[in-house]
C-alpha cells in the first residue's frame, strides 16, 4: 500500500509539472519584431530662399534689412551635398560662396562647411523647409539664424 501511495504521489507530481510549465514559443512572419528601416534621406536639391537674423561684431544684431539669401543646392549624391550661397545686399550687389555638406544618418541633421567663410548646422523641419545655424569665428565674429523654404 506504501508503495501504490508513493507511485501515486510521483505520478502527480509529474503531471503537476508538466501541467505549470510553459509552452515553448515560436516565432513566425506575423509575430517577428518588423526591421527598423533608416530615415530617408531628403532630397535637397533646389533653391531655397527666407529671412535671415543675426549678429555681427561691431554691428550688433540685424535682421539683414533688404539683404536676400539664396541656398542654393546643386548637387547631392546620398547624404553628401554643394551648392552655392548667393546674398544680395540692398543696393543689388551680390556676393557668391561656394559649400558642401553632409546630411546626418537620421535624415534631419545638416553639417555644412562654407568655402573660407565659416560653418553651418541645420535641421531639416520639412521637405520644404530647413533653418540654418551659420558661426564664423574670425574677425568679425558672427552668428545667423535661417530660416529657408524651397522655391
Amino acid at each position: 500500500m506504501k508503495t501504490a501511495l508513493t507511485l501515486l504521489v510521483i505520478v502527480l507530481a509529474v503531471l503537476a509539472c508538466g501541467c505549470t510549465a510553459t509552452a515553448p514559443q515560436t516565432t513566425t512572419a506575423a509575430t517577428a519584431t518588423p526591421a527598423v528601416s533608416a530615415p530617408a534621406i531628403p532630397d535637397l536639391v533646389g533653391t531655397w530662399t527666407g529671412p535671415m537674423t543675426g549678429y555681427d561684431e561691431g554691428i550688433g544684431f540685424s535682421d539683414y534689412p533688404g539683404m536676400t539669401i539664396k541656398f542654393i543646392v546643386t548637387e547631392q549624391k546620398d547624404r553628401i551635398f554643394t551648392g552655392t550661397i548667393e546674398f544680395t545686399n540692398p543696393d543689388g550687389s551680390m556676393s557668391l560662396t561656394g559649400f558642401a555638406g553632409a546630411i546626418s544618418p537620421d535624415g534631419k541633421t545638416l553639417t555644412i562647411t562654407e568655402k573660407n567663410s565659416g560653418y553651418t548646422t541645420g535641421r531639416v523641419i520639412s521637405e520644404d523647409e530647413i533653418e540654418l545655424t551659420y558661426l564664423h569665428d574670425a574677425s568679425p565674429f558672427s552668428a545667423s539664424i535661417d530660416t529657408l523654404k524651397r522655391v
